[in-house]
């Protein structure tokens, strides 16, 4: 099963109690397909281009692209590891070798990849072989086996290979987070080289890989942040470290190297929230950045979005929304707050519902379509705080790190600010609404916040929730 997959369109509630023990990872990067964001590297000599192994972990972003790459190599013929259609694809030597009848639709899951090539291998079905989280892959619409002691253009002499784009031109980018990424040159490993099943949970989770990398072997963690270039740097001691294109670790809404892991590391390191690409308005919304960013396409209706976490019933939660273009016209553009999962999210509904509760752009706060003075108007360039106390059943909204006086500005600390509502009761999960050329980046901390939460308050994501 996915690490922390969805319960249900959004809601990620129970974990199960996963230890938060053991071999816990600390970064992800980020890639983001708008930015043409990649690493490449040209390959040396194998120590044995019939027999490799790749491991990695992923957490999806764009779903159902036509494909989405996670490692290619060759100029005119590229092979090709993608996902296309939402299936894993396996294209070697001028043909599809594996196409998964799986999809991997979960956009609030880590998904463990194992692709294992062993063209020396006497069993044809043992030469190219796939595991998701454990399991290996038997139910495929396409299977072609390599040939015997056939050789391929990943973990080939003299290649460049890239992660996050198509080899032959410079399209079909990767959209998501990626961690953990193992190559192994010479040897044809399982699963239980990367990963085990938790005794308590049931859960697949990672393990520390232990023994040799080969000549073309490489290790990426991506836990070296000192610059852009160093977080391609291979940790497999094999100094095989890759080149860093387009990726940005300057403080903002373009950060890329984030704490986003599928593990329960910490407070601050575990598995993120995000806008949920499968529970929001396709006919008007667009999502990209690895689901952090929501514009609006469309001119004739609000469209809605909501997060992939809902929120448990008790505790302190705190995200941010910068607003990066109010969009024209009235002062309803942007929307943000909290509702119920089942809060119909067509058109301006979710937040004219009785069941949700937030702030829209002119600054005013807004229950069961009734909008009463709270804060000021929004502006391009601010950070819109959320603050949602789910033990006294109250949320409050900042602007900019000054919170709101209830009638009309934003001029308070926080010990003083006033709650847009009180008295709230049960599960609920964040809302994002947009409108007529309006455009915001959400981040629930699995990038640094533009402002430090106030006491008790914290990131939602798997560790927090758990």
């Amino acid at each position: 099963m996915p690490l922390f997959g969805t319960r249900g369109a959004a809601s990620v509630t129970g974990f199960g109690g996963l230890a938060k023990l053991g071999y816990l990872l600390r970064n992800s990067l980020r890639f983001r397909a708008s930015n043409s964001n990649y690493l490449n590297r040209t390959f040396g000599t194998p120590t044995d281009a019939k027999k490799w192994t790749l491991s990695l972990w992923l957490k999806r972003g764009l779903i159902g692209s036509s494909s989405y790459q996670i490692m290619s190599a060759g100029s005119a013929v590229s092979d090709q590891f993608h996902i296309s259609s939402d299936s894993l694809s396996l294209y070697l030597g001028g043909a599809y070798r594996l196409v998964t009848t799986q999809v991997l639709r979960d956009p609030a899951a880590w998904y463990h990849i194992v692709l294992v090539i062993d063209t020396a291998n006497a069993t044809a079905d043992n030469r190219n072989i796939l595991y998701i989280n454990g399991v290996q892959v038997t139910s495929f619409s396409t299977r072609s086996n390599l040939g015997p002691n056939a050789t391929t253009n990943l973990n080939a002499a003299s290649t460049v290979t890239y992660i996050g784009r198509y080899a032959a031109s410079s399209s079909e980018y990767i959209d998501g987070y990626l961690t953990e990424v193992n190559f192994i040159d010479g040897q044809a490993l399982t699963p239980s080289s990367f990963g085990k099943t938790d005794a308590v949970t049931g859960q697949w989770i990672p393990i520390k890989y232990g023994s040799t990398y080969g000549t073309n072997g490489f290790y990426l963690p991506f836990t070296n942040t000192t610059s852009t270039s160093t977080l391609g740097n291979d940790f497999s001691g094999n100094s095989n470290t890759w080149t860093v294109n387009n990726f940005s670790l300057t403080a903002g809404i373009t950060y890329d190297s984030m704490t986003d892991v599928p593990t329960l590391t910490s407070a601050t390191a575990a598995n993120y929230a995000t806008i949920n690409p499968l529970d929001y308005n396709l006919t008007y919304l667009t999502l990209n950045e690895a689901n952090l960013h929501q514009t609006y396409a469309g001119v004739s209706a609000a469209a809605a979005s909501r997060a992939t976490m809902a929120i448990p019933t008790t505790g302190k939660f705190y995200w941010e929304i910068y607003i990066n273009a109010t969009g024209g016209g009235s002062g309803e553009r942007v929307r943000v707050g909290i509702c119920r999962q089942s809060t119909e999210i067509s058109g301006n509904s979710i937040d004219g519902s009785a069941t949700a509760y937030g702030i829209i752009s002119d600054g005013k706060k807004r229950n069961n379509s009734t909008d009463t003075n709270y804060g000021a108007g929004f502006s391009a360039g601010q950070y819109i705080q959320v603050l949602y106390d789910a033990t006294a059943g109250a949320i409050y909204f900042g602007q900019n790190n000054s919170f709101a006086n209830g009638s009309g500005s934003f001029n308070q600390a926080f010990a003083t600010a006033t709650a847009a509502f009180t008295s709230l009761s049960g599960e609920f999960i964040p809302f994002f609404i947009t409108y007529g050329g309006a455009d915001i980046y959400v981040n629930f901390g699995q990038r640094p916040f533009a402002y430090t939460p106030p006491s008790g308050y914290v990131a939602l994501n798997s560790f927090n929730l758990a």
